[in-house]
């Protein structure tokens, strides 16, 4: 696959992240309310970089599809990405959104534009999903979608959901 598709619908727009965005995204994944509850993201706008291109190469590969939410005038305002796993019809789902969007209901509307790219367009019939079990706007996040948790695990000294949404 050359690029991902952009994904537009109900006011919301998801772009595929580049490598202009990684000053955006440090600053965003810096923000303590964002990032409380992830694995320490890159550290520098130079890591983030790296880990951009570590996704262009996936999604050449057809393994990453990871997109830039943009809101307003072209605002970098969160990150949505998912990493298939080797059997090809199932994915790893991750999230993180600008707290000032936070309860306005633009998650939804974003989530539901990238789900229906995941199961209909990218061929995902199962998604897994973690949250830290503390996090409870994330664990909230996973409730409206439909994502059901099969397990509880312990990763780096936190305990965590695992969850599944079906196709």
């Amino acid at each position: 696959m050359e690029s991902l598709p952009v994904l537009a619908r109900d006011g919301v727009r998801l772009r595929e992240v580049h490598l202009s965005d990684a000053a955006a995204l440090t600053a965003l994944f810096k923000q303590p309310d964002v990032s409380r509850y992830l694995d320490p993201p890159p550290a520098t706008i130079a890591d983030f970089g790296s880990w951009i291109a570590l996704s262009h190469s996936r999604r050449a590969e057809d393994r990453a599809a990871c997109y830039t939410l943009v809101t307003g005038q072209d605002e970098i305002s969160g990150l949505f990405m998912a990493l298939r796993f080797e059997d090809r019809d199932r994915a790893e789902i991750g999230f993180a959104m600008a707290p000032h969007l936070w309860g306005t209901g633009v998650f939804q509307k974003t989530i539901d534009v990238y789900l229906d790219f995941l199961f209909n367009e990218w061929g995902i019939r199962t998604l897994v999903g973690k949250t830290q079990v503390g996090n409870v706007r994330a664990m909230g996040a996973m409730r409206k979608v439909g994502a059901k948790v099969i397990e509880e695990n312990e990763r780096n000294g936190n305990r965590e959901y695992v969850w599944t949404i079906e196709r």
